[in-house]
């Protein structure tokens, strides 16, 4: 199976059941104690879209600039 193809489908899970897939690698790498895991190697841009910072993120607030 194509990894691209099992990824898309792994996203379109609700968290529960990512983690269920999750349990189930484990449980079955557990089972064959010869397979060794490959280590994930991190992709940019991996949380794009995933969550909003104001375009103000970095101003200080009005209640905070008299400590300042």
């Amino acid at each position: 199976m194509l990894y691209d193809v099992l990824e898309k489908k792994i996203e379109c899970l609700t968290v529960e059941q990512q983690q269920s897939v999750f349990d189930y690698v484990d449980f079955l790498f557990s089972k064959n104690t010869g397979v060794q895991m490959k280590e994930h190697k991190r992709r940019p841009g991996g949380l794009t879209g995933e969550f909003f910072m104001a375009p103000d993120f970095d101003e200080t607030p009005e209640c905070f600039k008299e400590y300042m």
